[in-house]
């Protein structure tokens, strides 16, 4: 009876929160994210929570071409929950920034699908400094596509929701099936290449039954 009411209870489970940042106070740098050996000194210097209206979200601001990525991992059945959603909120573009070149590879905004993070294979969705939206740049194919889903300043400073079908992007940008469930997402706000400053609000990440 136990394992029947479990069962109903995971199928009527829509959506799953993962990171809103209401347990963290303002100016702290969110705990539950790791960072790479030896740099979490400078991603506490980049990603701090805020507070506006009630509401707290992760801000990122890098002016010190820190390029500090920061990953939240976590179980994650993608059958039962393909979508992964978030918002985020571009403040400060990167100076004439180009995701497809690496001389000015950055991004105010960006969010990466992980797979194992030292397995080198990610999905990378970006809001561009100048490429338009819907561009693929295949930094390492197969391994990890780049993909624009917000570009330039007209929506500067104003909160853009976006629910993705990660199955089916694994599908479509790396050319494979996928195999093994992601390990987490990861953060990189960064202005490094293009020696400018970059900032973006982040908020509201959840996987969910639905787009």
């Amino acid at each position: 009876m136990i394992l029947i009411l479990v069962s109903i209870l995971a199928a009527m489970i829509q959506s799953k929160v993962i990171e809103d940042f209401d347990q963290y106070k303002p100016n702290q740098f969110p705990t539950y994210f790791k960072t790479w050996p030896f740099q979490r000194g400078d991603a506490k210097e980049v990603y701090r929570v805020q507070e506006e209206d009630g509401k707290k979200y992760l801000a990122a601001f890098d002016d010190r071409d820190f390029s500090e990525q920061v990953f939240r991992e976590f179980s994650w059945n993608v059958e039962a929950f393909p979508y992964f959603k978030w918002k985020w909120r571009a403040r400060t573009l990167p100076k004439n920034a180009a995701e497809n070149n690496g001389a000015t590879n950055d991004s105010a905004c960006g969010v990466y699908i992980i797979f194992g993070k030292t397995s080198g294979k990610a999905l990378k969705f970006v809001w561009s400094t100048t490429l338009p939206v819907g561009t693929v740049f295949e930094k390492r194919p197969g391994e990890m596509v780049i993909q624009v889903l917000d570009s330039g300043p007209k929506k500067l400073n104003q909160w853009r929701f976006h629910s993705l079908n990660i199955p089916q992007m694994v599908q479509e940008l790396l050319k494979q099936p996928m195999k093994k469930n992601p390990t987490g997402f990861a953060l990189l706000t960064d202005g490094n290449a293009t020696h400018s400053p970059a900032a973006c609000d982040y908020a509201d990440f959840e996987i969910s039954a639905n787009p």
